[in-house]
């Protein structure tokens, strides 16, 4: 990487940086001092709460307060490949799970990192911006576990409402005509930029393909190469509206029912000073599956033995409170290319890079680098284009032992090495877990357990998804472009297969030729057995950051996302999915809010 290069790109970097914070958007419906009585309060910025404190507040009739526990987002969340930059910064709440019994022995601690987002946009200003909505079957599932209404078709006029189409691969139309009319469909969506990758991942998955086979290539919600969530498209042109008030740093403590009707928020304001804010008509929680279970249970609402150990005084019991959690999770497979086609650091860090995407808002930078996703039956495999995997920039993102990630990925170092690494997913896991109250002090972080792999269906659905990968590689494409799977060589896995280092590598031993010698065939790279594969996957598996499921439809919320036996009070994120959504669930969330206003407007 030239010293000049990288230089000029740091500069035009840092230019950008001290012009966002200089001149960053001053909005009048960002208050300290909020008014005593509001229609709506909705807690929670993140993907659903932008959605419903904006179409709420079109209606200048009503007052709506949004709080937000974080502030404004930093200036990398906006761009595309560095969606990372956030995680475990200020704009991150970082949540240590609790070490895991049959998962993460490759972490620190067994101890997954669940990334959270934290400030206006939430979790989709941090995440890899990726679109789709699942499969139908998804949706038919939560009607036969009882929460109806929300099949698909049911919310297809709520995506063309959001997104102008129903397709998880889609390029809006707008786009290339260079003007959208966002009052027509807010969320704009952007094919990936076309890596040869692609192509390749495409074709190499056509000659496998069976019926139970889907391809896509991978759609984001991206803008002029820049990240186009909710927050841009819902609340961000909302904000100067004088019915909507927005806190932030502002933390959400618990909610006060009279008679079972929610009556006021209390409140600490700059996370110090305590408040109380009455509402008139709804309190809706969009806090995200880990904070909304616990602001339901510091209000009264959870599981009996809980509120009686901690004293707090019951409004309504219910068991499923902070149960039901789920998550996928990822298996990292690292497969190295002879053809200089992927994402590396030392492209990613050049003068060139750095013009294209700030003077035109094109490049490396102005997309993920996911090439495309393939289903396969329950498991799904995606292609992260990125062939420098740095130890400085992920090891502690995931929080992996250092061996531990330093034999998963042989070329942690090379910042020049061509490749790619296949993400090995189960689309529909069977392990769930839970989040609950450790104390009723706000400072006392939940107990959260994703119970990661503790049904063994899981482990064998990420097996198969992995046994996918290892078929598609010796497959004519990718073959053509010299790839090579370098499987992680664990030492706790080295019982169940004899891996050199030597053979991760993909180095020849030499020996000399005699002349009576024939010429032999190159023998078959070596293939794990299923006992390794399983072993791997418990070893370094991370989270696939869609935690879900806490204050499910059907046992916490009705078909209306009202909490039950309470009045006044409902949820609308990911926490009330009953099960998971097939990978991407951001898109989904956005559709679902646009549904949850009408239902709210409905309820007069």
């Amino acid at each position: 990487m030239s010293l000049y290069s990288y230089i000029g790109a740091l500069t035009v970097a840092i230019i950008s940086y001290t012009v966002y914070q200089k001149y960053i958007n001053y909005n009048t419906s960002i208050v300290t001092k909020p008014d005593k009585h509001y229609d709506y309060i909705v807690v929670g910025a993140g993907t659903a709460g932008c959605v419903i404190a904006a179409r709420l507040s079109e209606d200048p009739n009503v007052k709506v307060l949004l709080i937000e526990a974080g502030g404004h987002m930093g200036y990398f969340t906006n761009i595309p490949l560095t969606a990372t930059a956030a995680q475990q910064g200020p704009n991150d709440w970082s949540v240590r799970a609790r070490p895991q019994k049959y998962s993460s022995f490759g972490m620190w601690d067994q101890t997954p990192i669940l990334p959270r987002g934290k400030g206006l946009g939430g979790s989709g200003q941090i995440n890899f911006l990726l679109h789709g909505f699942g499969l139908p079957e998804d949706y038919n599932r939560w009607s036969r576990l009882g929460f109806e209404g929300w099949t698909f078709k049911d919310l297809k006029p709520y995506f063309m409402k959001a997104f102008g189409t129903t397709e998880s691969e889609f390029e809006s139309p707008c786009l290339s005509a260079g003007y959208c009319d966002e009052t027509k469909a807010p969320m704009q969506l952007k094919l990936v930029q076309d890596y040869e990758l692609t192509s390749i991942f495409k074709r190499a998955s056509s000659r496998l393909a069976d019926r139970y086979t889907l391809f896509r290539r991978a759609t984001a919600a991206v803008r002029d190469g820049r990240r186009h969530q909710a927050y841009n498209a819902y609340l961000k042109p909302a904000l100067n509206r004088p019915n909507l008030h927005v806190m932030l740093k502002t933390q959400a403590i618990s909610i006060r029912f009279d008679n079972n009707v929610a009556s006021s928020l209390y409140l600490l304001a700059d996370h110090k000073y305590l408040n109380n804010i009455f509402v008139k008509k709804e309190i809706i929680l969009c806090a995200g599956a880990i904070k909304t279970p616990q602001i339901l249970m510091l209000s009264g609402i959870g599981p009996r033995d809980l509120l009686k150990r901690l004293k707090i005084p019951p409004v309504s019991e219910n068991n499923h409170v902070g149960r039901n959690l789920h998550d996928h999770m990822n298996v990292p497979i690292y497969v190295s290319i002879k053809k200089p086609i992927s994402v590396t650091l030392a492209k990613v860090f050049t003068l060139s890079t750095a013009w294209d995407y700030y003077w035109k808002g094109e490049g490396l930078l102005s997309f993920p680098p996911v090439a495309g996703v393939e289903y396969k039956n329950t498991s799904a495999l995606m292609l992260f284009a990125m062939g420098s995997t740095s130890e400085r920039l992920l090891r502690d993102l995931s929080n992996y032992n250092p061996q531990v990630f330093r034999d998963s990925f042989p070329f942690h170092n090379d910042t020049s090495k061509e490749g790619f690494v296949f993400l090995a997913a189960c689309i529909q896991p069977r392990s769930r877990g839970s989040v609950t109250l450790r104390d009723t002090s706000t400072t006392v972080p939940v107990v959260v357990n994703p119970n990661y792999l503790h049904q063994d269906w899981d482990v064998k659905c990420m097996v198969r998804a992995v046994r996918r990968a290892e078929r598609l590689v010796t497959t004519k494409p990718f073959k053509e472009i010299g790839a090579r799977i370098h499987w992680p060589r664990l030492e706790r896995c080295l019982s169940f297969w004899q891996y050199s280092k030597q053979d991760q590598i993909g180095l020849q031993r030499r020996r000399k030729k005699l002349k009576s010698q024939t010429t032999e065939k190159p023998k078959p790279r070596p293939s794990p057995p299923n006992e390794y594969l399983e072993c791997l996957v418990r070893e370094i598996a991370v989270t696939g950051h869609h935690v879900s499921g806490t204050a499910a439809g059907g046992t916490v919320v009705d078909n209306e996302l009202r909490v039950k036996n309470v009045t006044g009070l409902r949820i609308m994120d990911a926490s009330v999915f009953p099960s998971p959504i097939s990978l991407y669930p951001n898109s989904v969330i956005i559709g679902m809010a646009e549904k949850a206003v009408e239902l709210i407007r409905s309820n007069v």
